[in-house]
């Protein structure tokens, strides 16, 4: 919070500074070697301010396509979920169909066990 406090500050002071210099510039009076370091310190400063600008802007760029990669990772991921589901979901149905052939393939056998017992008995 004070850094930024400090950095508005100075900035505002380098702004007036400029201006001063400017002034005395189109007056056609000469600079002093204090001021020729205000100017490019000036100048510095705007230069941070354009590459910082610069700087976030990619930063958000792949900010938003991260979190666009990310989304359809997501959409693949519940893509596979659902499909993992119905799999399951044939799966168990599979087993049921199983477990009903079973029981009648059993009751089948013991008909033909009865059957047999029923012919070698000759009841």
């Amino acid at each position: 919070m004070t850094e930024a406090i400090i950095t508005s500050v100075l900035e505002e002071a380098l702004k007036q500074a400029s201006e001063r210099i400017a002034r005395k510039l189109t007056e056609g009076k000469r600079l002093t070697d204090t001021e020729v370091i205000i100017l490019l310190l000036d100048q510095m400063n705007r230069r941070m301010g354009i590459m910082n600008e610069s700087l976030n802007r990619r930063i958000d760029d792949l900010g938003a396509s991260l979190n666009k990669r990310i989304d359809d990772m997501n959409r693949r991921i519940d893509d596979t979920n659902r499909r993992i589901d119905d799999t399951n979901k044939r799966i168990n149905d599979l087993k049921e169909e199983v477990r009903l052939l079973k029981q009648e393939v059993s009751s089948i056998k013991s008909d033909i066990i009865n059957l047999l017992k029923e012919k070698l008995t000759g009841t």
